[in-house]
């Protein structure tokens, strides 16, 4: 009862547990505690990456409990995206005690270190006793370290390993509905503000915007790029893209940055790195002229040149202080650029996999939530999406990149009723990864969920390894799963559609809105076919900007 009354204390609402002896202790003590949520999810792996989403969309810590053994170790995956991603998740592993680690007892692993350097804190409780200060103080640095407040880290996973020995529950335990506990005060780690020079003077200035989970001020971001005459390259993720009708916020570089030369003499980068290929390696070539500015230490970045500042404060000061502006004309032609992309994309006949992401956004509201699935989705999505007066909230694992959880993250977003329409746009091998994650389903959400069924991995036909006339490349990199959309929707007592094209997409997508429950609507589209239209229209976008 300690431990979930501590973490409540600490502002934690949520916990997904998953099923097991062991752990009977803690799962106990947080079904006990009234003021927490408790999510049953049968599948570790499923469970860890919705609590990802509940921590993302939430911004809180949030507990997922398991047993002892391989169980613990399938929440590998969702702590290592947790770790890139900054995200707080506060994982309380159940163990044997410590004698019988290594004499064969049943489900008994070495879990000490687990999960090494992907989590910011391990502390191996060890058996359970009344001398709760002790307890209370390994807790007080757990959630410390969670919320990135000591030593300036970023939030991220804390591992906390808890052996029990039998008997796991007594009777008297079982019994027990409430305690009550007086907790130290709680001292937060303030974010110290380091001091930072005025940005030299530059003709050519522009503005990055990557991934950015935390809240910061856009108005702030655009009026600095706006006095100092910078583009924003805004990722579909950096929440700048969708929702202000700037001049200076500019989403199709992806496209065009492939066949224009621009030779900027000052870049600012805030968030994590650009889901742009091309732009991630403009950056390399562009080492010594970049800054990265980031509230926390530096993180996971080789950005050479760093400022660590809240987003907000160094754009106050540096429009303040900076005396200088940009050029107009260099502004200017990342403008004419974009408009240029996105007539063609307005004007574009071919019903691809870009299209259908582009369809995707135009069928949501302001205010709805858009969460893309890794590999080629999040590709399309900044490609083809344009900045417009529709703010949305975009979501996706773009910490270590993988399609493993994809479905049961977006989920855990997905749960809180606040009014607003949820769609995830994902593969069909995104989709048969975390198939189990639909089991959630059962905690009563509304999302519905697109799904490009292309029969495979349709990103590596756009690969170089694609044209290698590689024997069995179809067996052994597209891997078509033959899944069955319907069948699998049926297991899990999902909604099912089909759209045969963009209009009936954009159709289903929106009356989808309208039903509640998990809803699946599958868009088969042909891998060859795609690369061959994404290719046919870069080659309008070639010729259109050489004119």
């Amino acid at each position: 009862m300690f431990v979930a009354s501590f973490f409540k204390n600490q502002g934690v609402s949520h916990a997904c547990i998953s099923p097991g002896a062991r752990n009977s202790p803690l799962t106990h003590a947080f079904l006990n505690n009234k003021n927490i949520r408790c999510f049953s999810n049968v599948d570790e792996r499923s469970s860890a990456f919705f609590a990802l989403g509940i921590s993302i969309f939430n911004k809180k810590p949030v507990v997922i409990i398991s047993t002892s053994g391989t169980a613990v170790a399938n929440f590998f995956p969702a702590v290592i995206e947790a770790n890139l991603s900054r995200v707080p998740i506060i994982i309380l592993s159940a163990d044997r005690p410590k004698h019988l680690v290594g004499t064969g007892a049943n489900q008994t692993i070495d879990q000490q270190e687990l999960f090494g350097n992907h989590v910011r804190f391990f502390k191996d409780v060890g058996l359970p006793s009344d001398n709760y200060n002790v307890l209370e103080d390994i807790l007080h640095k757990s959630i410390i370290h969670s919320q990135g407040m000591e030593h300036k880290i970023p939030p991220g996973p804390i591992h906390l390993n808890f052996p029990f020995k039998e008997p796991l529950l007594s009777t008297e335990s079982l019994k027990t509905k409430s305690l009550n506990f007086t907790f130290k005060p709680f001292v937060k780690f303030e974010k110290s503000i380091t001091s930072f020079d005025i940005l030299p003077k530059s003709v050519k200035p522009l503005i990055i915007m990557g991934p950015i989970n935390d809240n910061y001020s856009r108005i702030d971001v655009i009026s600095l790029a706006e006095k100092i005459n910078a583009p924003i390259l805004a990722d579909p993720l950096s929440q700048i893209r969708y929702g202000n009708e700037s001049h200076n916020i500019i989403s199709h570089y992806d496209i065009f940055l492939k066949f224009l030369d621009v030779n900027p003499d000052l870049i600012l980068r805030f968030g994590r790195k650009p889901t742009s290929k091309i732009l991630c390696q403009l950056l390399d070539q562009w080492r010594n002229q970049t800054y990265l500015v980031d509230a926390w230490q530096k993180y996971n970045d080789d950005c050479l040149n760093f400022i660590q500042a809240p987003i907000d404060e160094f754009c106050k000061i540096q429009e303040s202080k900076i005396d200088w502006n940009g050029s107009m004309e260099w502004l200017g032609c990342f403008y004419s650029f974009d408009g240029k992309v996105n007539k063609l994309i307005q004007l574009e006949s071919k019903s691809h996999e870009g299209m259908i992401s582009r369809t995707c956004y135009e069928a949501l509201k302001d205010g709805d939530q858009f969460i893309i699935g890794n590999s080629m989705p999040i590709r399309d999505v900044d490609m083809f999406t344009s900045n417009s007066k529709i703010k949305i909230h975009t979501f996706a694992n773009r910490g270590a990149s993988g399609i493993d959880g994809v479905l049961s993250t977006a989920l855990g977003i997905s749960i809180f009723d606040i009014g607003r329409n949820s769609l995830l746009l994902l593969g069909d091998l995104s989709f048969f990864h975390d198939m189990n994650g639909l089991l959630a389903s059962r905690h009563q959400m509304d999302i519905t969920i697109v799904v490009v069924n292309n029969g495979g991995g349709g990103i590596f036909s756009f690969l170089p390894i694609a044209n290698m006339e590689m024997e069995n490349f179809n067996e052994y990199w597209t891997t078509n799963t033959g899944l069955d959309l319907k069948k699998a929707a049926d297991l899990h007592s999902c909604s099912y559609y089909k759209a045969d094209n963009l209009e009936e997409l954009k159709q289903k997508i929106q009356g989808s809105f309208d039903r509640k429950g998990v809803n699946i609507i599958e868009v088969q589209t042909d891998i060859e076919e795609n690369v061959q239209d994404h290719h046919g229209f870069m080659e309008k976008v070639e010729k259109e900007l050489s004119s």
